[in-house]
């Protein structure tokens, strides 16, 4: 088995035939909402930093015979955008567990940016290249985040 592609098809949800790319981000949702309880904002920021610097040597490596960088079974780049777009549900809610609804209003912002790719987004998702991979859904993690942000403060 190789380590790269186990990570950057998460564990091989990544090799699903039908959406693969909104499965990652389902599963992202759950082990989030299963581990809430025991994060903190720094902690899972310090989490999402590891998963990031270990994606780009992953997805580098795994891509690098390849002339498409971005291919569908590449779903670690979901993976971070969606820890992204989860990130207000720890920094609103630091003294209550986040709300499984909230977490699924997270993955549904997430998927609209991810999909749609509103400018700057698009631009970065053009680039065929490591950084576009995961940048893109970074950008759309970030997007989420400030939506969500949104809705919880009002």
């Amino acid at each position: 088995m190789n380590l790269f592609k186990l990570i950057v098809t998460f564990f091989f949800i990544g090799n699903v035939k039908i959406a693969p790319g909104t499965i990652a981000s389902l599963a992202t949702v759950v082990i989030f909402y299963a581990f809430s309880k025991y994060f903190y904002v720094f902690t899972f920021m310090l989490v999402i930093s590891a998963i990031i610097l270990l994606s780009f040597v992953a997805v580098s490596y795994y891509t690098s015979d390849l002339s498409e960088k971005d291919k569908s079974e590449i779903v670690i780049d979901e993976v971070i955008g969606q820890s992204i777009a989860l990130l207000p549900l720890l920094i609103f809610e630091e003294t209550t567990l986040p709300k499984f609804f909230m977490c699924i209003i997270s993955l549904l912002f997430f998927r609209f940016f991810d999909v749609i790719k509103p400018f700057p987004i698009s631009k970065i998702d053009k680039m065929n290249s490591t950084f576009g991979v995961i940048f893109d859904d970074i950008l759309a993690g970030i997007f989420a985040a400030l939506s969500l942000t949104f809705v919880l403060m009002f």
